[in-house]
């Protein structure tokens, strides 16, 4: 069979958008259903920095930002009182609380916590039907209940939790998960 110039006109574009479908499937692939689950945590034991008091909790989804020290600089991070007993947290009788890191396992930008479920399709494109932790980069989303799992966009890995004690009514952080992500991969 001989190839004619037309020939040639149909089968050259074609070569790069197969290309890219396929990109694009493998992309598809990774990012709905390579996500790596939340295990258990293994802890790197560091600073104790006190985050605030119990009383600062009043309610499930209460949340507070704070800076946990590391050799590298301040780790941004976010404790949130859930409302069952989330991997990796601290649970204090009916009390839940869970410390997660606030950069993205994807690109490294920090997330935030989205306490309005109702902003969740319209802001990041995740239906979302309770409080979570979103990117605002790559709108990754993550849930502080199961643990900081990744359950919507392009990021694969958990938040990284940090380790949560409670002393004299009120909360710590002695330490952090390893690898921290994505600042230890």
């Amino acid at each position: 069979m001989k190839l004619t110039r037309r020939d040639l006109l149909w089968i050259l574009p074609s070569i790069p958008a197969a290309g890219f479908f396929a990109w694009f499937l493998r992309r598809v692939v990774v990012i709905k259903f390579l996500k790596v689950p939340v295990g258990p945590p293994v802890w790197k034991e560091g600073a104790k920095v006190e985050i605030a008091p119990l009383s600062a909790f009043p309610e499930p989804w209460s949340f507070r930002y704070f800076t946990y020290p590391l050799s590298i600089g301040p780790l941004r991070s976010v404790v949130v009182r859930v409302p069952k007993p989330a991997p990796g947290g601290l649970d204090l009788g009916d009390l839940h609380f869970i410390g997660l890191s606030r950069i993205c396992t994807h690109m490294g930008c920090t997330t935030n916590y989205v306490r309005n479920p109702r902003l969740g399709p319209v802001a990041y494109g995740y239906p979302a039907t309770s409080p979570f932790m979103g990117c605002p980069c790559h709108f990754s989303a993550f849930l502080p209940q199961e643990g900081g799992e990744a359950v919507f966009g392009p990021a694969r890995y958990p938040l990284p939790r940090l380790h949560l004690i409670a002393e004299g009514g009120r909360l710590f952080a002695i330490g952090h998960e390893v690898p921290l992500r994505p600042l230890e991969d």
